[in-house]
């Protein structure tokens, strides 16, 4: 017997949802068959499915070891006592012991916090389907310095410019892999946990774009900083060094399609029906020879808008390989070292009035500053 306590991640979705997630093998028809047979009950009463969880429900899946490793894809964690006789089924703790290789006088003489650590980050690689050994744990090492606030809802990190925000192919690196690590190693997560629910980021920057990520640690925590993004209530500010000289502030608008095939965006004058509406505001902080320092408000928030939206009108970024100008390019990387686009983002202002989970960031701002590649151009 295998038993689900529900919690507030849980909560808030139906009972048939919750087991397809847990349950990954399982087809829609066998979870509603177990339901009837009650192979599955809900807080010890017969469940349709519909059910609504809520904080404290607890959720019991009547199966045999067998069936439910069958069933989740992974080794059992049954709460029922189990004797193990000539299994080839190795837990994931047999395995990050296992993959240490080290004699046992050897283990024996390291320190268990340094024990626990390495056998936390073989776990976490092989739930993840990483294969990068010492380098994941060295990026979890440097993750930590780049989180510029903490609390138990949320982590704000200050991503380097070259890290993914999300994977984009299985086995890669990630900030969301990082955090994910991260909480596992610290204890926060457990992979029992990961079956039900996953943490994850909330907003994503490109690749060569440094700057402020904001990653929710819970469900609540999620669904608040959807709303707040969705509804526009958190303020979000870039700085970006651009070809050519802006005197005055100005907002512009346009419409962006997507051109998938080229993986880049086009800005429209004119409406259409493949087209969004997008709004980028921008001040002008300094002004050199043939270039300007913005601090540029995303109002919006749309895939490469203010990279392509600056570009539209005539003054693309620095170092932009997509949307920039390329013996500018060339220049610039010759004589400042500028290898990305010179994009960053800066600071996140919070509404005043927030409370709940996010309640400790009502009215702050949180800012990271640029990294080193700017100084050429601000100091």
């Amino acid at each position: 017997m295998k038993e689900l306590n529900i919690s507030l991640n849980e909560a808030g979705q139906r009972l048939d949802k919750l087991l397809h997630k847990y349950l990954s093998n399982a087809n829609t028809s066998f979870i509603y068959k177990m339901l009837r047979k009650k192979n599955i009950v809900l807080n010890d009463k017969k469940a349709e499915g519909k059910e609504l969880l809520k904080d404290g429900d607890v959720v019991k899946i009547y199966f045999s070891d067998e069936t439910l490793e069958k069933m989740t894809g992974k080794p059992s964690f049954s709460d029922s006592p189990r004797k193990e006789k000539n299994s080839s089924v190795k837990t994931l703790e047999q395995y990050g012991k296992g993959s240490l290789k080290k004699g046992a006088s050897e283990k024996a003489q390291e320190p268990s916090s340094e024990r626990s650590g390495k056998e936390a980050s073989n776990k976490s690689e092989m739930l993840f389907g990483l294969k990068h050994g010492a380098k994941t744990e060295k990026l979890i090492s440097e993750l930590k310095t780049h989180i510029i606030h903490e609390d138990s809802h949320l982590l704000i990190i200050d991503k380097p410019a070259g890290w993914l925000s999300q994977q984009d192919e299985p086995g890669s690196i990630s900030v969301n892999e990082l955090c994910l690590m991260y909480l596992l190693k610290k204890g926060e997560l457990t992979e029992e946990q990961l079956r039900t629910f996953k943490p994850g980021i909330a907003n994503r920057l490109d690749r060569n774009t440094s700057g402020l990520i904001l990653f929710g640690k819970t469900l609540p925590a999620l669904q608040s900083l959807a709303e707040l993004l969705r509804n526009r209530t958190v303020e979000k500010y870039y700085m970006a060094v651009v070809s050519g000289i802006i005197r005055e502030p100005k907002t512009i608008k346009g419409y962006l399609s997507k051109d998938s095939g080229k993986n880049k965006v086009v800005i429209k004058k004119e409406k259409s029906d493949d087209a969004s509406e997008i709004n980028t505001a921008y001040t002008p902080i300094k002004k050199g020879d043939d270039y300007t320092v913005l601090k540029v408000h995303l109002i919006t928030g749309k895939t490469h808008q203010i990279r392509a939206h600056l570009s539209s009108i005539g003054h693309p970024i620095i170092g932009d390989p997509k949307y920039g100008f390329m013996k500018e390019n060339n220049r610039y990387k010759a004589s400042a070292g500028v290898t990305r686009q010179l994009l960053h983002s800066w600071q996140l202002t919070f509404p005043d009035d927030l409370s709940g989970v996010l309640g400790p960031l009502s009215g702050k701002t949180i800012t990271a500053e640029p990294p080193k590649e700017f100084r050429h151009f601000t100091d």
